[in-house]
């Protein structure tokens, strides 16, 4: 299951990037026990870089230390994924108005290039890849607009809603509609339709929360168990469901 991080710096980088990558996959699933004698024999090092790279992954809520239990992934709590939303949100908005003043026709066919990719992974029925492509199409926004540090906090802070953002492809009808909205967002780019980008970001990255409905009903044992914000759940529900017909 663990493989290491090609592109790691140190053993103890590589211990870090294959586990995270292995939550943020879902390999690792939400709730599920670590082992972390398991892990350093997978992956042919020493406890030590795997106890470093749990108490890092720990500072950015992806792993939980449960007393006299043990450690397991954290489950996906809706009240950060809401936070981590907002942050993407906010930040994303103002990237993608820099780019629409500032890029020029290279920039745009790159867009389209990652567009075509994941389409090619739609076919394939291959959503890592798809999900590749989509952090891929969505960097080149803020490494136009100069914001890579964003970029880095966007995705070092996008933990849980990431993982909520993965449960999403498995529905085959979701990857149709983000790949319409990557269109549009090209055609609003190309006619400088700066009030429709806003429109268009805020409807792509809120997209999501009526999706965690069913998400929470089909996966309970994922999401943390205090949920208390569900007063527009049955609306909610009932209009994502009329979406994906």
């Amino acid at each position: 299951m663990y493989s290491k991080e090609k592109y790691a710096v140190t053993m103890g980088d590589s211990v870090y990037y294959s586990l995270r990558k292995n939550i943020m996959d879902l390999n690792l699933k939400p709730g599920e026990a670590i082992n972390v004698k398991e892990i350093s024999e997978q992956l042919g090092v020493s406890r030590s870089p795997v106890r470093d790279s749990l108490i890092k992954l720990e500072k950015e809520g992806l792993i939980t230390t449960i007393p006299k239990k043990g450690t397991i992934v954290s489950k996906i709590d809706l009240k950060r994924v809401k936070e981590e939303r907002f942050l993407r949100r906010c930040l994303e908005e103002k990237v993608i108005i820099l780019f629409a003043k500032h890029s020029i026709d290279s920039d745009v066919t790159e867009l389209k290039n990652k567009i075509k990719m994941q389409q090619e992974s739609i076919d394939k029925n291959d959503m890592k890849s798809f999900l590749e492509y989509d952090n891929q199409y969505h960097e080149v926004f803020f490494r136009v607009a100069n914001k890579m540090l964003c970029w880095e906090a966007v995705k070092n802070m996008s933990g849980h809603y990431g993982r909520v953002r993965t449960m999403t492809l498995w529905n085959g009808k979701t990857v149709h509609y983000v790949i319409e909205q990557h269109e549009l967002f090209l055609k609003f780019i190309m006619d400088k339709d700066i009030e429709e980008l806003k429109k268009l970001t805020e409807i792509h990255l809120t997209q999501q929360s009526k999706e965690e409905i069913v998400l929470i009903e089909q996966y309970p044992d994922f999401f943390e168990s205090d949920i208390d914000d569900n007063e527009n759940v049955g609306f909610l529900k009932k209009d994502f469901l009329e979406m994906m017909r």
